[in-house]
């Protein structure tokens, strides 16, 4: 278990639909009928999710996911994907 409760949050307003989130993250990134990323928001609990959670924000071209803190105010980005 991953301490300190982290979780994927998509800010659909930025998403352009390319798709490669639910690539690198298929455990908790689905695509809707128009190929726009839908997240599970719940706290990921395994390491190896959690690395691909970080994957796919660090892919998105339009930077609209980031892993931020269960419970936590503060956003944090992977270091690869632009602030926004």
């Amino acid at each position: 278990m991953t301490e300190g409760g982290w979780r994927l949050s998509l800010d659909p307003a930025a998403c352009d639909g390319h798709g490669i989130c639910a690539l690198r993250c298929p455990d908790r990134i689905s695509l809707d009928g128009w190929g726009y990323a839908c997240v599970d928001g719940t706290a990921i609990d395994d390491p190896r999710v959690l690395g691909r959670a970080y994957r796919a924000a660090a892919a998105c071209p339009a930077g609209a996911l980031t892993v931020v803190p269960e419970g936590g105010r503060h956003e944090h980005k992977s270091p690869a994907v632009p602030a926004a």
